[in-house]
């Protein structure tokens, strides 16, 4: 059956939902169109039939006059209909450089997803229109299998998933509904605005091409299925090597494999990093990424940044920051008479603890001061260990701490003296003492990273 033959029902609706993941609770995203009006309306009929709690969520842009006009009319709209109703502000400007409407969606997901618990979903009204406009839009921008598959029918969205249930339905079987239930619905004028590159496909070019090519729509959607057939064989392969190659959700290792297949490579990065939530890597950065790890040494720092995302290559390892910078750890001095001692948001915290009811290492901290810094604020550069002094730069390097890393790792000193890297390595004395008092020290970092660094280090010297 074409998709322009098939017509939505409240029971044709209830089959799409039921071929989707269940899920715990149903919020529909209510913009006052056409679209999102008839999915409301549609799915309040056939909530007896789901048991599933429903309610809607409205988002005002505050980009038009009619902003609040727009939210009340959806306000009106739930209350007859019984639905609880949760209406979100946001204000999208361009911060982000990627165009108003770019970022007044990402706005609205990232709010909507605050909202999602565990097993709740996220219903919006994208139609077979909207598919078709999305698949042209992605050619456009060069995308790849992953863009000429679309929007799929569910994904992940904060602790819920988004679900498109009407993805097999055209924009003029929802309005034919409204119509037939005497529904009104809000036009918003913008959509007529061809500055919007989406806008322009829709008036201007989809109907060009209908002219040419009668259902268009439909044979982009057989495209789209195609794509999507291919994606997901595309994803089984990049999985099966993520598998072999991951060593942390952040860090993986560098095969031989992966390094003399550059397709194999990007692919395997590009399902690595879609798997972290963040936005893709744009095709030429990736592209040049990759040939630079052609011919990088072992000890080359070749990086990639994007979206706030740095991937960096270190010694045979890819490392992928997807949020703030690693903060270093500050200079500060160890409070006295106390035995933990705080070092930041990333670097988390030193401790001394002791096995002997019998010593008091507050009191004993009254007696020293300790100073905590990362390498790049204490001039200390040197540690005695088993009778010589060793080259803090080299220690760090023979640990195969990747170079941004470093100045995160805590260094305590004391008189003049480095005591201890981390707390792994600690000088003669020190060590010593902490024998003597049946103490150790231990450090315990917040960030993935560091913590993963951590881990390993221990391991390497146990």
């Amino acid at each position: 059956m074409s998709h322009r033959a098939l017509a939505f029902t409240a029971e044709s609706l209830l089959e799409k939902l039921r071929l989707l993941p269940a899920a715990n609770a149903y919020i529909v995203s209510l913009s006052g169109g056409a679209d999102s009006t008839a999915l409301l309306h549609a799915m309040t009929t056939v909530q007896s039939q789901l048991e599933n709690p429903l309610s809607a969520v409205h988002v005002n842009h505050g980009l038009h006059d009619d902003a609040d006009l727009w939210q009340s009319r959806c306000e009106t709209f739930c209350r007859q209909l019984g639905v609880d109703l949760t209406c979100l502000p946001i204000e999208p400007g361009n911060k982000s450089g990627k165009g108003l409407e770019a970022e007044a969606r990402h706005l609205r997901y990232e709010a909507i997803a605050e909202l999602l618990n565990p097993g709740d979903s996220l219903l919006t009204a994208h139609h077979a229109d909207d598919q078709a406009e999305t698949l042209l839009l992605n050619l456009m921008r060069g995308s790849g299998v992953d863009g000429l598959s679309g929007m799929p029918e569910s994904r992940p969205l904060g602790k819920g998933f988004l679900q498109r249930p009407m993805l097999d339905f055209q924009s003029h079987a929802l309005k034919n509904y409204l119509e037939k239930n005497k529904i009104d619905w809000t036009e918003d004028p913008s959509n007529q605005y061809l500055n919007h590159d989406r806008n322009f496909v829709r008036h201007e070019i989809l109907p060009l091409l209908e002219k040419r090519w009668p259902e268009v729509g439909k044979r982009l959607l057989l495209t789209r299925k195609a794509m999507s057939g291919a994606r997901q064989l595309l994803e089984d392969l990049a999985d099966k090597n993520l598998r072999k190659a991951q060593i942390h959700p952040l860090v993986i290792r560098l095969s031989t494999d992966l390094k003399d297949d550059i397709e194999l490579l990007k692919l395997v990065l590009r399902r690595w990093i879609k798997q972290t939530g963040r936005h893709s890597i744009p095709a030429y950065r990736l592209e040049t990424f990759c040939q630079q790890l052609l011919h990088a040494s072992t000890d080359n720092n070749v990086s990639v940044s994007w979206d706030g995302c740095v991937l960096r290559f270190y010694r045979q390892h890819l490392w992928l920051q997807t949020g703030a910078k690693i903060l270093p750890c500050a200079l500060t001095t160890w409070p006295t008479g106390t035995t933990r001692f705080e070092l930041g948001r990333d670097t988390g915290y030193l401790q001394l603890t002791t096995k002997d009811a019998n010593v008091d290492l507050s009191r004993t901290m009254l007696e020293k001061t300790i100073t905590t810094g990362g390498r790049g604020v204490l001039e200390e550069r040197v540690i005695q260990q088993g009778g010589h002094h060793k080259n803090l730069k080299k220690l760090l390097q023979a640990a195969g701490i990747p170079p941004w890393l470093r100045d995160s790792i805590p260094l305590c000193t004391m008189d003049g003296e480095l005591l201890a890297v981390g707390d792994w390595c600690l000088n003669d004395q020190f060590e010593a003492w902490l024998q003597e008092n049946d103490s150790r020290l231990s450090w315990h970092p917040q960030h993935p990273m560091l913590r993963l660094i951590h881990a390993q280090l221990h391991l390497k010297k146990h």
